[in-house]
């Protein structure tokens, strides 16, 4: 319960573990019902899809949502964070840099620093407020930067290399995902025009029966 707290909340949801629980059971017995009646081997096949489904129902919605949530942060992080500098490189603090970088930018990481500052508001201190974001941002990049931000914070050390340097990090593995999809588009096309090529034939087996 602990670890699939710590999912949803890496996801941003306002869902309690118990509830994406409940919706896992209520939705494998539906599956379990539909597959059992419309199938004449549905005996076999209900329990067998179900137990699949049970399993990786937390993978697809959660996991797989984390990972795309975490490459999207990071992306917005590119845009963000040199704002976040140039603030700083004008004198000014900590706090005040992340106000004025939060009313800069409109994206998901800067919505998730305005969280900083209601926390703030709300009596937090600030190092403090940064170790909540840490919870909620599913990039080990991005962690790293929020980490330097609270060291500045405590020491007064300059963060400016330490962030652009985790930004370099960010669009090295943004160029290798790119690359990556590039390389299994051809893949996919080859695939599709395969499955095309076999449906026609069966399209005219099947016209040519008939007739």
């Amino acid at each position: 319960m602990i670890k699939l707290q710590k999912k949803l909340t890496l996801l941003n949801l306002n869902l309690t573990p118990s509830l994406f629980i409940t919706f896992k059971i209520i939705t494998s017995i539906i599956l379990f019902l539909i597959l059992l009646f419309i199938s004449k081997a549905g005996f076999i096949i209900a329990p067998l899809v179900t137990i699949i489904y049970f399993f990786l129902v937390e993978y697809i919605f959660i996991d797989l949502e984390i990972n795309k949530r975490g490459l999207k942060l990071e992306r917005d992080a590119l845009e963000f964070f040199p704002i976040f500098l140039l603030s700083l490189k004008g004198g000014t603090n900590l706090k005040k840099a992340i106000l004025l970088s939060t009313n800069t930018v409109n994206n998901s990481l800067s919505n998730e620093f305005k969280k900083v500052l209601d926390d703030l508001k709300v009596g937090k201190s600030l190092d403090e407020s940064l170790s909540l974001l840490t919870k909620r941002i599913p990039s080990q990049i991005i962690n790293n930067i929020i980490l330097s931000i609270r060291e500045a914070n405590r020491y007064g050390n300059d963060i400016s290399n330490s962030i652009k340097g985790q930004l370099t990090l960010i669009e090295e593995k943004y160029q290798k995902v790119l690359l990556k999809k590039q390389k299994y588009i051809p893949f996919i096309l080859t695939i599709l025009s395969i499955a095309f090529v076999f449906l026609m034939i069966g399209i005219l087996i099947i016209y040519s029966i008939i007739k």
